[in-house]
């Protein structure tokens, strides 16, 4: 029995068969409910194409690791996870975490992200330089980077404005009387360290303060390597003179540097203040509690689900999309007890 004859003995056309049998709209509900229940009478719901199954609703959450130092010590992916996840989850989406790590051969863990049913992708690029960008070019889905701005790729980034920080940092310090403001540089860097570092200089300027390169230390990432390189330098003969305040690269630098200054017994912030950069949870628990500057991690997450939810859904135009999107987050100085004002005829030599 042909079609056309099939559709004569149901009494619709041949047109309305066809969209019957294949899933597609235009006849009316009652039409379609009758005519598939007369097919599956006669034996022929065989003709009746398989309803195809809706693509999964998943967004891939990217751990990527170059090195590992930076995430396996502070995991920051951690403290987004909750705030994607909750967001995505108001799209209907769900999350998907997979770790790819430069140590190993990067094209199976394409591929394997590339086999999974997700729709997107949003990548935590912390440790990322620009030519890591290139593995996921392979990736065929749309794609965020997060926490790096890449801001020579073309390629769309939610990232934090830490010059911002920086400035607000030396801003707070300036105005409580500092004038010689040192900066505590971790010897890993990334993308947000240089940026921190440059946004510190830049704020001196912008202050006329003089930039001492003395007054830079290089020390370890870690809580206990940076509280080791700071014992040094301040046991140094003749002893340095030291700036009245640092600011950080960040928090786990500043936790090890109050230590080493109060082991050498200078008081913080009596001798001298610091100010960390991220404001981790162990800021209220340091002594004295650390000053440091805060990144919203509920934004971050926010933006970046949203600025991919725009790329799958193609809104605004952003399939054909040809320039990226650069979106940088705010900052705001959380003040706790380890930044002061300068106490009187407590200046720098």
């Amino acid at each position: 029995m042909t079609n056309r004859e099939l559709a004569k003995k149901l009494g619709i056309s041949p047109a309305a068969l066809s969209l019957i049998i294949n899933h597609k709209p235009g006849v009316s509900e009652a039409t379609r409910t009758a005519v598939l229940a007369q097919l599956k009478e006669m034996g022929l719901d065989h003709l009746v194409k398989k309803v195809p199954s809706p693509p999964g609703r998943n967004i891939c959450f990217i751990i990527y690791k170059r090195h590992g130092e930076i995430l396996d010590l502070h995991p920051f992916f951690l403290l987004l996870m909750e705030n994607i996840e909750n967001h995505a989850r108001t799209y209907g989406y769900s999350i998907l975490l997979c770790t790819i790590d430069k140590r190993r051969p990067m094209e199976p863990q394409i591929e394997h992200i590339n086999a999974l049913d997700c729709q997107g992708a949003i990548i935590f690029a912390t440790e990322m330089q620009d030519e890591d960008m290139e593995t996921f070019r392979g990736l065929r889905i749309p794609m965020v980077a997060l926490d790096n701005d890449f801001s020579r790729l073309t390629c769309n980034t939610i990232s934090i404005n830490n010059q911002m920080g920086t400035f607000q940092a030396i801003e707070y310090l300036v105005r409580n009387g500092h004038s010689r403001i040192g900066y505590l540089k971790g010897s890993m860097r990334i993308s947000s360290f240089q940026e921190r570092q440059k946004g510190y200089e830049d704020a001196l300027a912008y202050f006329h303060n003089v930039l001492r390169p003395e007054d830079i230390l290089v020390v370890d990432y870690t809580e206990e390597g940076s509280c080791r390189d700071i014992r040094r330098y301040l046991e140094q003969s003749p002893p340095l003179p030291l700036p009245t305040a640092f600011v950080c690269d960040d928090d786990t630098i500043a936790v090890g540097a109050i230590r080493a200054f109060t082991e050498k017994g200078l008081k913080v912030p009596e001798d001298i203040s610091i100010v960390g950069f991220n404001d981790r949870p162990t800021c209220q628990v340091t002594v004295p509690p650390l000053t440091s500057v805060n990144v919203s991690k509920h934004a971050m997450a926010a933006e970046a689900v949203d600025e991919l939810m725009r790329l799958i859904e193609g809104r605004d135009g952003a399939v054909s999309e040809i320039r990226s999107r650069k979106i940088r987050i705010g900052t705001k100085l959380i003040v706790r007890e380890s930044a002061a004002r300068l106490l009187p005829g407590n200046t720098p030599d």
